[in-house]
């Protein structure tokens, strides 16, 4: 996923203002976006993670000092329900490493000041040799996960006594679903889901899809925040995802825009939230005619 960036731009005369008020104007500007963006960025932490903040995020250990791993994958459910991250260990640049589903609930996930930002800090009650140590995933697709015995066996060793066993049907994987091609309601394309923005107060769940439009190899790639209950994702028997969002390119087109450069940090405020929801209550006021 390519990152987009904020540009502030301060039009004044020059014929009527020096040009010190000119740098002194857009100085104003500039700041008064970061500004914003900041706030917003604070809000979204407290609330809401995206999937790309995740995937790739390093794992610390019993001594918060020791990465003993990273986050290769997130496992829901079908309505969105985060239940395992895939953790990755050993080896050396991910290669020849060990995965291992971890239950999300066994997971310590705060923010931590990293200079004038917050980044995403996840940490296991464990050292690198009890994650090493943890079942491995051997099948494709994480599909050990529908094992009944693998579950029973990977949720005793985490300690998690209520670990989901999953089902086929019922088991999305986040990174088969990166990038994968949107249809709205007119049967065309209307982008590219980019991203899942997830929400975790009580249950880490999807709470928006982040789909992509335009661009050139994403360079000026906007981004739509739709609300997953508007995005329909389906799963054949052989992994194969289809995704259909109840809206056409207009409605897309039209809907509020968030940016990568923090995570889409815009849906921390409350009023983007509403704005998003009226454009695709919309959509399916327009279809229902």
């Amino acid at each position: 996923m390519l990152v987009t960036r904020f540009l502030g731009l301060c039009l004044v005369a020059a014929l009527v203002m020096p040009a010190v008020a000119d740098d002194n104007a857009t100085k104003t500007t500039v700041d008064k976006s970061a500004s914003t963006a900041v706030k917003h960025d604070q809000k979204q932490q407290g609330d809401r993670v995206a999937a790309s903040q995740v995937i790739g995020a390093s794992i610390y250990g019993s001594n918060q000092e020791d990465t003993i791993g990273s986050v290769n994958d997130i496992v829901m459910t079908k309505d969105g329900k985060v239940v395992y991250l895939i953790a990755g260990s050993g080896g050396v640049a991910g290669v020849g490493e060990t995965e291992h589903a971890v239950p999300v609930k066994s997971f310590d996930m705060k923010w931590v000041k990293d200079g004038d930002e917050k980044t995403l800090k996840l940490s296991l009650p464990m050292t690198a040799e009890d994650l090493s140590n943890a079942p491995a995933l051997n099948l494709e697709h994480a599909s050990d996960l529908t094992v009944e015995a693998f579950a029973d066996r990977n949720g005793k060793y985490f300690k998690a006594s209520n670990a989901e066993k999953m089902s086929p049907g019922n088991m999305y994987l986040v990174s088969e679903i990166d990038g994968l091609n949107a249809t709205g309601t007119d049967n065309e394309s209307v982008g590219a889901v980019e991203d899942i923005v997830f929400t975790h107060k009580d249950e880490c769940k999807a709470e928006y899809m982040i789909i992509g439009t335009g661009g050139v190899v994403g360079i000026g790639e906007k981004y739509t925040a739709v609300p997953t209950d508007k995005v329909k994702i389906t799963k054949t028997a052989d992994n194969q995802y289809t995704a259909v969002v109840q809206a056409d390119k207009t409605i897309i087109g039209a809907a509020p825009k968030v940016t990568s450069d923090h995570y889409y940090s815009e849906l921390g405020d409350e009023n983007v939230r509403e704005n998003v929801k009226t454009a695709f209550n919309e959509a399916d006021a327009k279809d229902s005619e």
